[in-house]
């Protein structure tokens, strides 16, 4: 049986991407039949990740307790805290493995990872590399990158690669979804992160609700690539029509501004906080547009077809959101970190624009749907498995 160790983390900070997308290959690893583990660094990782399992204990979690920034200074932990697990596991008896093709699977979901992290691992396990930063040359056995294009020269050192949209790690959930686009719409889903660091889910809505502190509506024209996006003023006014909506907030309860939505929540029932969402794609299939940050979550709105807008609050995020702009799927209202008015304000123009708009939207939501099927993470788990 094929062991697999996943070595990721999710907190305030670095909010829960990593650990949603690597329970999405580990979930499919483990119906193809493999042995799966997940390693964290600390407590709030581990809360974080079994506040996701679909039942308790899905996977064993093992804490290192150490820094989830300082991936180097936990080699000697993690190498230690694996070999006694996979001691009690096996016989403990047994003869280290000598074959490649015999070692456990490490599979690194990290922004702290270094070359050598990874070379003093790769005597012990096989690894494998998620990375969407390109920062360096991995030196691994198997390098995942579905943010850029089939072009494998940067990854010289990898001896496998997995590069392209193709290799998306979506939830089971989103292989095919059902969606509808309708004629009036009603719901707007508000995706922020699961932690929202710039508050950006209560900034909109108070930029939509709290039109008398908002007079000045007008914003930059954005680029070609922004299709949908207009450019032109809007009026205080003009907003009547985004007010009586239904607004979802995808997020959790580590939202840096949770006691804040749920204030605004109760002042207008029209916004509905929804946390530790286990069908996220049936959430998105209710809703008409989408407001999202970029990252995976853009994915999952083109699998599902939600003609939505993207911000930037983060580098590695600005692959995905520029990519989805160019090809004319996913506008980019732009980088919430140093232009937040403007980004918020080009928002606004997407929904008061796209809302009236049936043609526009059934059109870029099969535009969205032709590009992803899926099955990513099938993909991923056949090269994991693959012996």
């Amino acid at each position: 049986m094929t062991e697999i160790y996943f070595r990721t983390d999710g907190n305030s900070e670095i909010a829960t991407g990593h650990l949603m997308r690597c329970l999405a290959i580990a979930r499919t690893c483990t119906r193809k039949g493999a042995s799966v583990t997940f390693v964290v660094s600390d407590e709030e990782s581990r809360s974080l990740l079994e506040e996701r399992f679909t039942v308790s204990q899905e996977f064993p979690v093992i804490c290192l307790y150490r820094s989830y920034r300082d991936l180097d200074g936990e080699v000697p932990a993690l190498l230690s805290r694996l070999s006694a697990d996979r001691s009690s596991a096996n016989d403990p008896d047994a003869a280290p493995a000598s074959c490649i093709q015999d070692r456990p699977w490490l599979f690194i979901d990290s922004y702290y990872a270094t070359t050598p992290y990874f070379q003093a691992l790769r005597p012990c396990f096989r690894t494998a590399y998620l990375d969407d930063l390109k920062s360096f040359d991995c030196a691994v056995d198997l390098v995942v990158n579905y943010d850029t294009s089939e072009d494998c020269s940067w990854y010289d050192n990898a001896s496998r690669k997995l590069l392209g949209i193709q290799y998306t790690p979506l939830r089971e959930q989103f292989h095919s979804p059902r969606y509808e686009v309708r004629q009036q719409v009603t719901n707007i889903l508000l995706s922020t992160g699961g932690t929202d660091p710039y508050g950006v889910a209560e900034s909109l809505l108070h930029h939509l609700y709290d039109t008398d502190t908002c007079h000045d509506c007008s914003i930059t024209p954005l680029g070609q690539n922004n299709m949908h996006m207009p450019g032109a003023s809007y009026q205080p006014q003009d907003l009547t029509s985004l007010q009586s909506m239904q607004y979802y907030i995808l997020t959790s309860r580590t939202n840096t501004r949770y006691t804040a939505l749920t204030a605004l929540a109760q002042a207008h029932p029209q916004i509905h906080i929804h946390t530790n969402v286990s069908d996220v794609a049936a959430l998105m299939a209710s809703c008409d547009l989408a407001v999202s940050a970029g990252g995976t979550t853009l994915c999952e709105l083109c699998a599902v077809g939600v003609p939505s807008v993207s911000y930037l609050m983060a580098e590695n995020q600005r692959t995905a959101v520029d990519t989805y702009a160019r090809l004319g799927l996913i506008p980019c209202a732009g980088d919430i970190r140093t232009t937040a008015v403007q980004a918020l304000r080009h928002i606004l123009a997407f929904l008061l624009h796209m809302a009236p708009n049936y043609a526009a939207r059934a059109g870029v939501s099969s535009s969205m749907r032709s590009l992803h099927d899926g099955a990513g993470t099938d993909r991923i788990a056949t090269a994991l498995l693959q012996e």
